[in-house]
C-alpha cells in the first residue's frame, strides 16, 4: 500500500529538513520529534514513522517525507515513563524516538494483563521496552520478576543500563533459545545498517555480528529451579518456533496464561500456530502489534 503525505504532514516533517542546511542535523532531528510525537498519538502514525525511517523501504512510497541517516545519533530521552539511551542508527531505537512510541499495543496489553507476583519472560529483548515497561508496572503492582533473554552483547549491556537508570529489577540471561544448546552465528540483516539491532537473527544473511550461545529453555528453567511462569513474549526474527519446541516441557509444566508470538511471517505462521497448538494453546483472535495472543485451550 503507497503510504503519502498530505500537505500538513508533509509541510511539518519539511520544516525538519528546511532546518537541517541551517541549523545542522540536531536541530533537525530535534523539530522531526516534535512532528513525529503528534503523528506517533496513533498507530497508523508510528507505522508512517516506521516508514520514514527504514532504509529497506527507502525507495517505496515516494509521497512519504523520509527521515535520513544522517540524523542518526545516540541521545538520552525519557519515553512511556522510562528513561532510555538510544541510538538512532537501530531502526527500533529511531522509531522509539521520533514517535514517542513503540509497539503501543504490546505496552498496552502488559499494563492491563500484569498482576503482582507474576513472573514474565521476554524472548528476545533487544533494548528492552517490553522487559523494562513490565519491570516498572510490576514494581508499581508490589513485586514480580522479568526474564530477559538476549544475546547481543551491545543490547545486554543496554538491558542492564536501562533497569539501573530507572529503579527497576530485570534478570537479564546473554543466551539465545532454541531446540538445542549450541553455539551459533548472530548476524545482520543485509538490508540494514550494521548497527540496526532488532533485525539481527540467527538466520540472517549479513555479516556475523558475535557468536552466541544457544540453550534450551527446558534445560535453562531446569538449571535455574523456574517454578513459575505468567506472560511470555517472543519475539526473535524467526525463531520462535525453534524456542517453543526446547521449551516444550516449560510451557505444559508451567502453563503461563499468556504467551505473545511475532506472527507476521506467512511462510512460517501455519507451523508457529501447530506448535502453540501442541503445547496446549489456542489464538485469542488478538494481535497486539504483529504479535499474536495465545493463551492456555484450558483456561
Amino acid at each position: 500500500m503507497n503510504v503519502q503525505d498530505g500537505l500538513v504532514r508533509r509541510a511539518a516533517w519539511g520544516l525538519a529538513h528546511r532546518v537541517d542546511p541551517v541549523l545542522g542535523p540536531a536541530a533537525a532531528r530535534r523539530v522531526a520529534r516534535v512532528v513525529g510525537a503528534a503523528e506517533g498519538l496513533s498507530a497508523a502514525g508510528v507505522h508512517r514513522v516506521a516508514l520514514r525511517v527504514s532504509p529497506r523501504v527507502a525507495a517505496e512510497n515516494p509521497g512519504l517525507v523520509k527521515i535520513p541517516a544522517r540524523w542518526a545519533a545516540t541521545v538520552l530521552v525519557r519515553r512511556q515513563g522510562l528513561r532510555w539511551e538510544l541510538d538512532l542508527r537501530d531502526n527500533l531505537q529511531a522509531v522509539f524516538y521520533y514517535s514517542g512510541q513503540y509497539e503501543p499495543a504490546v505496552r498496552r496489553f502488559l499494563l492491563s494483563e500484569l498482576r503482582r507476583g507474576d513472573v514474565v519472560m521476554d524472548v528476545g529483548a533487544n533494548i528492552g521496552v517490553p522487559a523494562l515497561t513490565a519491570a516498572r508496572r510490576l514494581k508499581e503492582l508490589g513485586g514480580g520478576r522479568v526474564i530477559a533473554f538476549e544475546p547481543a552483547a551491545d543490547s545486554v549491556a543496554k538491558l542492564g543500563a536501562g533497569a539501573a537508570r530507572n529503579g527497576v529489577q530485570l534478570e537479564v540471561v546473554p543466551t539465545a533459545l532454541g531446540e538445542r544448546r549450541e553455539l551459533a552465528s548472530l548476524r545482520a540483516d543485509s538490508r540494514y545498517d550494521a548497527a540496526d539491532a532488532g533485525v539481527r537473527s540467527l538466520y540472517g544473511d549479513g555479516d556475523v555480528v558475535q557468536e552466541v550461545p544457544v540453550v534450551r529453555l527446558d534445560d535453562w528453567a531446569r538449571e535455574h529451579d523456574l517454578d513459575r511462569l505468567d506472560v511470555v513474549k517472543l519475539d526473535i526474527e524467526g525463531a520462535e518456533i525453534a524456542a517453543l519446541t526446547g521449551g516444550s516441557r516449560t510451557f505444559k509444566r508451567l502453563q503461563p496464561r499468556a504467551v505473545l508470538v511475532e506472527d507476521k511471517r506467512p511462510e512460517l505462521s501455519a507451523r508457529l500456530h501447530a506448535v502453540l497448538d501442541e503445547l496446549g494453546y489456542r489464538p485469542t483472535g488478538e494481535v497486539a502489534d504483529h504479535n499474536a495472543v495465545f493463551r492456555p485451550a484450558t483456561a
